[in-house]
């Protein structure tokens, strides 16, 4: 069974997260975990539970640098894409936990490996939020979002979160010079 969010989190919260971040636990991801199952079965990788249970946490985890960080974008690791992927395709959930997380739909940016200006963007964006995530979680596999990784790694990143009242909570601030990237 994955383990909770919330009790990965090293930072405090406001009181308004909390109900947030209960709807991040709270999410069924039972479709995202068959889904990632089922795409690397049929390259012949067949993933554990464990492995299973520590892609959604991260992705949970991703969701809440979104959550906490609004006012600065973000990138994932390539091996949460996948599951990130596979939320998205579950449309209709996705975008109903999108409204009531965060008031509107997280748009995923792929990366276009041949834009060097983008990759070099999207490279910042990484370590930036690779960053972030050692300063926020008290746990954080380094499986799913390691400190670096070599540009044919990186993949996509996620549009800010505009919600007004997210934006005045955000516990980290606007960095100028990343909004610049």
């Amino acid at each position: 069974m994955s383990r909770s969010v919330v009790s990965t989190i090293g930072v405090d919260v406001a009181p308004f997260h909390s109900e947030l971040l209960a709807m991040i636990d709270a999410e069924d991801f039972t479709g995202v975990k068959r889904k990632v199952f089922t795409d690397l079965a049929k390259q012949g990788v067949v993933p554990s539970d464990e492995f299973l249970d520590e892609g959604v946490l991260a992705l949970k985890q991703y969701y809440v640098v979104a959550l906490l960080d609004p006012t600065n974008r973000h990138a994932v690791s390539d091996v949460i894409d996948p599951f990130w992927h596979a939320h998205i395709l579950h449309t209709k959930p996705y975008i109903d936990f999108c409204d009531r997380v965060f008031g509107q739909y997280i748009q995923h940016e792929p990366l276009d490996h041949s834009d060097a200006a983008m990759l070099r963007r999207v490279s910042i964006l990484y370590s930036y939020t690779a960053g972030i995530y050692q300063r926020m979680f008290s746990y954080v596999n380094p499986e799913f979002y390691p400190l670096a990784v070599p540009d044919a790694r990186l993949m996509c990143t996620h549009t800010e979160v505009w919600r007004p009242d997210i934006r005045d909570q955000a516990i980290f601030p606007r960095d100028e010079e990343l909004a610049k990237v």
